[in-house]
């Protein structure tokens, strides 16, 4: 814990946020939690996603979906696309105090979608998430206007993220590709 303190003494926020994330991935999730906690209290909007995280699904923590919220709220305020993904998901849900509000839902999903598409270096894998969840707020009129023709152009991008890129060729990337598909040819069908 002395490398703890002293990266938060430092203000180093990143090494915090990185050190984090290592323990996370060797399985030590209460001591990433730390590292989590305290590059948030340092304004790091990503270790605040990833405390928001470990909230939402009891990693190293307490399961809490208000707490989780709350973090993912405070990282989508700095701008960070995955928190923003999260906050769409649980307005979409009403999840973590959180009132079901489709409309909100897609707020943060177009500001996620601005933020990744509009980078030198998208991150494909979350850039397919925030596209085929726009695509089912357009195809089913969830917190938007239902269009079909938009809808599809979603899917696309969704489906071109995922087969594009290396990096997310996995089983959950697959599951992904297999819905992006079903939800086209139901678009196709509206034309």
């Amino acid at each position: 814990m002395e490398e703890l303190q002293t990266l938060f003494d430092a203000g180093d926020s990143e090494g915090l946020a990185a050190r984090g994330t290592e323990l996370f991935r060797s399985g030590n999730e209460q001591a990433a939690f730390e590292y989590y906690r305290l590059a948030s209290k340092l304004g790091n909007a990503v270790a605040m996603g990833n405390l928001g995280y470990c909230y939402q699904m009891g990693r190293g923590v307490k399961a809490d979906n208000r707490l989780a919220a709350y973090c993912f709220e405070r990282a989508s305020e700095l701008d960070e696309p995955n928190s923003m993904l999260k906050m769409g998901d649980f307005f979409f849900r009403g999840k973590g105090g959180l009132p079901k509000d489709c409309r909100r839902s897609v707020e943060y999903y177009l500001r996620a979608y601005e933020i990744v598409a509009s980078s030198s270096e998208p991150d494909e894998a979350l850039l397919a998430k925030i596209c085929y969840r726009l695509g089912i707020c357009k195809k089913d009129g969830f917190g938007t206007e239902r269009d079909y023709e938009a809808a599809y152009e979603y899917f696309q991008a969704a489906a071109e993220a995922v087969t594009t890129n290396s990096d997310y060729r996995d089983v959950q990337a697959e599951k992904l590709l297999q819905k992006v598909q079903s939800a086209m040819a139901e678009c196709e069908t509206h034309f």
